[in-house]
């Protein structure tokens, strides 16, 4: 029986109380792939995003405690620039594929500490669940929205509109991507979901 004091502090946990150095400078970094009046989905990502309490979050957990750990799979994608590489050396677009990865990550650390929610390792041991999921140095952040979701799909897209006769094969390397952080259980499939969203966001506001 979970008592009132310790439902409480589930509703206000967050991932971290302090903002690291290295990624406060990062929300100035410059972006001139994208349009200077980019608005992103702020409004949007509150809506969707499960309270930490609620039903869906403890499911998405529970999912999360089910499936199968596969460190292989998570470190093969953990890398975006290098997952996409020969892709975007084929059509001669690496460069602008790192530039723009590289831009992204000031609004996906915006986006990050301004939901601060908990990873689900977090809330886990609040329910005494063991995820067993793998831990790497690209899982130190605020876990809504997943940032390889965003990149992965935002590349898919950059990709399927220079060559489309492949853009299916594209696209399931951006999916591949956004599902690794689930099977490494570093993300919900909340944080997957609003991802997606982003990265379309990110895409038409593309110069």
């Amino acid at each position: 029986m979970i008592k009132l004091k310790e439902l409480l502090s589930l509703q206000k946990m967050v991932y971290t109380e302090t903002i690291k150095p290295k990624h406060k400078k990062r929300f100035k970094r410059p972006t001139p792939h994208f349009h200077e009046d980019l608005q992103m989905p702020y409004s949007l990502g509150f809506t969707l995003r499960p309270d930490n309490d609620s039903k869906q979050t403890l499911e998405e957990i529970k999912y999360l405690s089910r499936i199968k750990p596969n460190e292989n799979l998570v470190l093969k994608y953990d890398e975006v620039a290098e997952t996409f590489k020969p892709y975007g050396e084929e059509l001669g677009i690496q460069d602008y594929i790192e530039d723009v990865l590289h831009e992204s990550v000031k609004f996906i650390m915006k986006l990050k500490y301004h939901y601060n929610r908990p990873r689900p390792y977090q809330v886990a041991e609040f329910y005494d669940i063991d995820l067993n999921g793998t831990h790497t140095d690209s899982m130190k952040t605020p876990s809504y929205p997943s940032g390889h979701a965003i990149q992965g799909y935002l590349i898919a897209e950059i990709l399927s509109s220079r060559n489309p006769s492949n853009a299916r094969m594209y696209q399931e390397v951006g999916e591949a991507i956004a599902h690794s952080r689930i099977i490494g259980k570093a993300h919900y499939p909340s944080d997957k979901k609003f991802g997606n969203i982003v990265a379309k966001t990110l895409y038409k506001g593309l110069k």
